[in-house]
């Protein structure tokens, strides 16, 4: 029977969900489990939260006591990828929240991406979802580009694109631009939810933002030249974080892999000098997590 007495924890913690897996320290699955959203920059509560109710079935799924978190009979070494892990203070108030977790080492989810889409070798990520950041390992050296949030960051992501196009929509509306397909689009969106489309966007969030990227990408397939320069934009934005990122010495022969769920959509609108940089995910940001703890495990 395979010794439970210390069990890995690896945690991918993001902005609208937590995914979560137990393992023995020889990599073997255990369970895996889902739970709420884990960005630790706007809640360490509801991120903790997120976390424990994950763990909670996964040690239910793995057949495990129930009371295996406080019973003292098995010791976790935990490692989490976290959306919000850069803000100073966070990880320690998660771990803090926490305190059954033996050893808890929290990074960025750039971190634990990057070393998931390499498979643990140097290489470097571009993620881009509702927001983007671009992250490279070279050895003991990391380097970050981006990410630090909407509206003042995360150019090329699902957020800015659609707040550009609700820009586009609402000075179509105002009479200053022309009328196009992407401003019906969006508008007709907009009034399908209830809401006035001239004042929505007034404490809109970056997720409420970001559903609109869709809209914008249909819009632009259809031949819509508005949503087909806001894409060009992206790319050009996505193409900087890349050029920036791989400018550092040591990095600049770097291979980039596109993570996050708008990746394959915006890849073909960056330049083709991005795209001839671009390799495969070999892994996700779980995966850079379940190294993470297998490293802290052989140091026991």
């Amino acid at each position: 029977m395979t010794d439970r007495s210390k069990l890995l924890l690896a945690m991918d913690a993001g902005a609208t969900k937590t995914v979560l897996r137990i393992a023995t320290p020889s990599g073997d699955v255990l369970a895996e489990s889902r739970g709420g959203p884990a960005n630790i920059a706007t809640s360490v509560e509801q991120a903790a939260k997120s976390m424990e109710g994950a763990l909670r079935h996964a040690i239910q799924a793995a057949g495990l006591p129930e009371d295996v978190l406080h019973n003292g009979e098995v010791k976790w070494i935990a490692a989490a990828g976290a959306a919000g892990a850069e803000v100073v203070g966070r990880p320690e108030k998660l771990k803090a929240l926490l305190p059954y977790l033996t050893i808890f080492d929290v990074r960025t989810d750039a971190y634990t991406s990057c070393l998931g889409a390499h498979n643990g070798a140097d290489g470097a990520i571009v993620a881009i979802g509702t927001g983007t950041v671009g992250y490279a390992i070279c050895g003991d050296r990391n380097h970050r580009v981006g990410g630090w949030g909407f509206p003042q960051s995360d150019e090329g992501g699902g957020a800015r694109i659609g707040l550009a196009a609700v820009r586009h929509m609402l000075a179509a509306s105002d009479g200053r631009i022309e009328e196009s397909d992407l401003f019906i689009a969006v508008r007709h969106h907009l009034q399908e939810l209830g809401a006035d489309p001239m004042t929505w966007s007034v404490g809109a969030s970056a997720a409420d933002f970001a559903v609109l990227a869709p809209i914008v990408l249909k819009t632009a397939k259809n031949g819509c030249e508005a949503a087909v320069k806001l894409l060009e934009k992206a790319g050009q934005d996505i193409a900087s974080l890349v050029e920036t990122l791989l400018k550092k010495d040591g990095f600049s022969e770097m291979k980039v892999a596109f993570t996050g769920g708008l990746a394959v959509e915006l890849l073909p609108w960056c330049p083709q000098t991005v795209r001839d940089k671009t390799v495969s995910c070999q892994g996700t940001s779980l995966d850079g997590a379940m190294r993470v703890a297998m490293e802290r495990a052989s140091m026991m």
